[in-house]
């Protein structure tokens, strides 16, 4: 059930486990309980309905419950990861969210949000945090086990009770500290995150100048979804993300333009445009003018000539000039 409903203010932790893997395909799916993705070490990719999110090092994923998604890890890519998966709901259990939802501004803040996920990277000690949460949570399985074998052997052994309950509110303990280095995170990489996306949609932008460039692509190597993606260009470039893709590859255009001898449809196409055509239409709307007439106003030419002479030094230091 959702974190964001009040009423859903018990927690149980559901699944948990510490992995690596190489050439992992998971099949989309949904199931009722908030789930934590780490990365520790490699990469992965996280497929939600059309977008794909890249995970590395020391990044990770929020998902809210019933969101579909499935991991994959390519055959020649590596990937470890922690995960951990909890459920909220209305009935009681030891772990009960309102003492965080009062007491942490960073959690209520994730609350208000409502956001059915959110990726990050770890400003703070996230990954600490689920580690010593799983190692406690392996733990604190080893203990059940014993707990329950030796109650067939001796019926209510108290001293293993007495375990039971210091794991208990030890694994509660981890929870919340986990939970608050997460709102931590997701308050810090809120507030730097836009420039972060918005430097590396510019950055995939610029490395596939003379490729077709998909608006899903860049999205998907930023790590946010389209919409976002969109209002951050509006909101810092001023400009849609394809006007911005327009603006970059005519500048590569017209240093070419300034600076080379090609022609003009080998220019276009060094430029990522696939006709001379729709290349020539787009400067001029940009420009002004069409690319011929930009190189011949601003071109630097490279011929020089000295006529049909040659200059040569003399032994006193003064130039001779003679025909070739």
């Amino acid at each position: 059930m959702s974190l964001y409903h009040s009423q859903n203010r018990y927690v149980i932790l559901t699944a948990f486990y510490a992995l690596s893997l190489t050439g992992y395909k998971m099949n989309t799916h949904t199931h009722p309980c908030c789930e934590i993705m780490y990365v520790t070490k490699g990469s992965c990719k996280i497929y939600m309905d059309q977008d794909i999110y890249h995970l590395e090092e020391h990044q990770f994923i929020f998902l809210d419950a019933n969101i579909p998604h499935r991991l994959f890890v390519g055959e020649d890519h590596f990937c470890s990861m922690l995960n951990l998966e909890f459920q909220c709901q209305p009935v009681k259990t030891s772990i009960d969210l309102q003492e965080l939802r009062k007491e942490s501004s960073s959690f209520s803040k994730i609350c208000q949000s409502k956001l059915s996920f959110f990726t990050g990277t770890d400003t703070r000690n996230l990954g600490y945090s689920l580690k010593d949460l799983i190692s406690q949570l392996e733990e604190n399985l080893s203990l059940e086990l014993r707990r329950t074998e030796n109650q067939k052997k001796i019926p209510g052994n108290t001293l293993l009770s007495r375990e039971s309950s210091e794991q208990q509110y030890f694994i509660r303990l981890l929870f919340f500290r986990t939970l608050l280095e997460l709102s931590s995170c997701f308050c810090e990489n809120t507030a730097a995150a836009g420039t972060l996306y918005l430097k590396r949609a510019c950055t995939y932008i610029s490395q596939h100048l003379t490729d077709e460039i998909r608006i899903p692509d860049i999205s998907a190597y930023a790590g946010i979804n389209k919409s976002y993606l969109q209002s951050l260009f509006s909101k810092h470039m001023h400009c849609p993300i394809t006007d911005y893709i327009n603006r970059k590859r005519l500048e590569h255009a017209i240093f070419l333009l300034i600076n080379s001898s090609l022609s003009i449809t080998d220019i276009a196409f060094h430029s990522g445009y696939n006709s001379r055509q729709h290349f020539g239409s787009t400067f001029e709307k940009y420009y002004g003018m069409s690319p011929r007439a930009y190189r011949q106003l601003h071109g630097k030419h490279m011929e020089a000539s000295t006529g049909a002479n040659r200059f040569s030094v003399q032994d006193n230091g003064s130039w001779k000039n003679a025909p070739l």
